[in-house]
């Protein structure tokens, strides 16, 4: 298998039609933003040095088997430590878009290591991260082995990849579900609805000519959610937009809006890729918040989008919410991920260890703590 990466905006665009034909098949992708679409908006819509650095895999006949969405910047590691926040890194590294190597099943295993033994050549390479990993990516244990990178949990705790497996439709997963679950979920929609009044419902929005006005009501809706002043985005901006109409073309965005007097008052982003819908963000409008539209939106949601695409898994990816515990019928454990070259540069990374160690003790003393209390009379 030959290796060859692409380090210019140029060269990734040269090559973004093969690269499509691979991440859109069934179980190749982890998510949409392993599309070279995505990379292409990532890179050109930074201004902070960002330039690819993908490295595709191709037979002896030239054909392209699969490749590693990796992005080049520079970047700082820091570690939260009782309030402060301690730099451990500064330098150069390679970001890995989504988890693991796209590609389809049959090839992953040794594109993975194709990509594995080509990474580890360079020496000039330190530090990659994989903000949202897998914990038992075959990739991260392929650049790992032999004396390659050194593997660092960077979460204090492991997180959940919430997913429901593929179904036939929404009755038949519904029927998968405890009656009373089941009853709850659905008598939900109608009390949050009864709650909103007026002609409240959700709306679709998944055709190129429909992301102008999907991007303005969902800038509008995100200013009221609670995590806007935690991470401002501007769902309106020129190059979002234009994302927005390829993906939609490609039939790769849904996207849903409840609106009240055109008035969103809650929206659930999702994108489609490689046989999986992935919910990717979920907002709703704060003075709405106890009629529980939020949930129910999803619900409404995932369910038209299994009725529309039967066959495909539903993704709620990373993070732990408490609608993502109910829909959802299984957990992957993730968590994000260093891969470090042993050196004096990287030598901060050693203090990851003994902070999850200390983290977790003071948890577990918690716990007991609570579980021994007195009865609360």
């Amino acid at each position: 298998m030959i290796c060859h990466t692409l380090d210019t905006l140029d060269d990734l665009r040269a090559s973004r039609d093969a690269m499509a034909s691979v991440a859109e098949r069934p179980d190749a992708a982890s998510s949409i933003v392993q599309h070279p679409d995505w990379l292409d908006y990532e890179v050109a819509g930074r201004r902070d040095g960002t330039a690819p650095h993908v490295v595709l895999a191709r037979d002896d006949d030239g054909r392209l088997l699969g490749y590693a969405p990796l992005l080049a910047a520079e970047h700082t590691a820091r570690l939260d430590l009782a309030g402060r926040r301690l730099r451990v890194y500064r330098g150069d590294a390679l970001r890995l878009l989504g988890t693991g190597v796209v590609a389809g099943p049959a090839h992953r295993p040794a594109v993975g290591e194709a990509i594995a033994r080509q990474l580890k050549t360079d020496r000039r390479l330190r530090v990659i991260r994989i903000q949202e990993a897998r914990l038992d990516d075959p990739f991260v244990a392929a650049l790992a082995q032999n004396g390659g990178f050194r593997v660092v949990s960077a979460h204090l705790r492991e997180q959940t990849h919430w997913i429901i497996d593929p179904q036939p439709s929404s009755e038949a997963w519904l029927g998968t579900l405890e009656k009373k679950k089941r009853s709850d979920l659905v008598q939900r929609v109608g009390r949050a609805y009864r709650k909103l009044g007026g002609d409240a419902a959700l709306h679709v929005f998944d055709t190129p000519d429909a992301m102008p006005r999907y991007c303005r009501l969902i800038n509008e809706a995100y200013a009221r959610t609670w995590h806007h002043d935690a991470l401002p985005i501007d769902w309106e901006a020129p190059a979002r937009v234009d994302l927005f109409r390829r993906l939609a073309a490609a039939g790769q965005l849904i996207g849903h809006v409840v609106l009240r007097d055109d008035r969103p008052l809650a929206y659930v982003h999702g994108y489609r890729v490689s046989g999986t819908y992935l919910v990717e963000d979920l907002g709703y409008d704060d003075a709405v918040a106890k009629a529980g539209i939020g949930s129910v939106a999803v619900f409404q949601a995932i369910r038209g989008v299994m009725d529309r695409y039967p066959g495909e898994r539903i993704s709620f990816g990373y993070g732990d919410n408490q609608y993502k515990r109910v829909l959802a019928s299984r957990g992957e454990a993730c968590g994000s991920l260093y891969l470090v070259r042993p050196g004096p540069a990287t030598a901060g990374f050693h203090m990851y260890a003994p902070a999850r160690w200390l983290y977790r003790g003071l948890r577990r003393m918690r716990e007991v703590s609570r579980a021994d209390g007195p009865a609360v009379r």
